[in-house]
């Protein structure tokens, strides 16, 4: 199993470089085009968390008027209380990490064009 791992990191790492410089993005280099439509590869990640957390967004919504109906209709009880607590702070959890993304991936791209301006 973690020769499994250990080779998909390393394969990531070695054939990022391919997707990422995308060079000639615009043109048709030897026959082939570009089938996605982005040039760079941090323009589809950011694609992508995009229709995540717009997919994501109304379902933590709806979840979280769940857990209210929960709420109320735990009517007071210790032990179904507890269990809506422990929902609630999962939801919270979950949210802010699909939400939380977005800013996560503006700090790394920040960090990066600093990174490369300054060589």
């Amino acid at each position: 199993m973690q020769k499994a791992i250990a080779f998909g990191v390393a394969s990531l790492v070695l054939l990022t470089p391919l997707f990422a410089s995308a060079a000639n993005c615009g043109t048709n280099v030897g026959g082939l085009e570009n089938p996605i439509g982005y040039c760079t590869l941090y323009d589809f990640l950011n694609a992508l968390l995009k229709v995540v957390i717009a997919i994501a967004f109304p379902v933590i919504v709806l979840f979280i008027v769940f857990i209210g109906f929960k709420y109320i209709g735990a009517q007071g009880k210790p032990d179904e209380l507890s269990k809506v607590h422990k929902l609630f702070f999962w939801a919270l959890v979950g949210s802010l990490i699909v939400l939380g993304a977005q800013a996560l991936s503006l700090a790394i791209q920040a960090t990066v064009t600093n990174l490369q301006q300054g060589i």
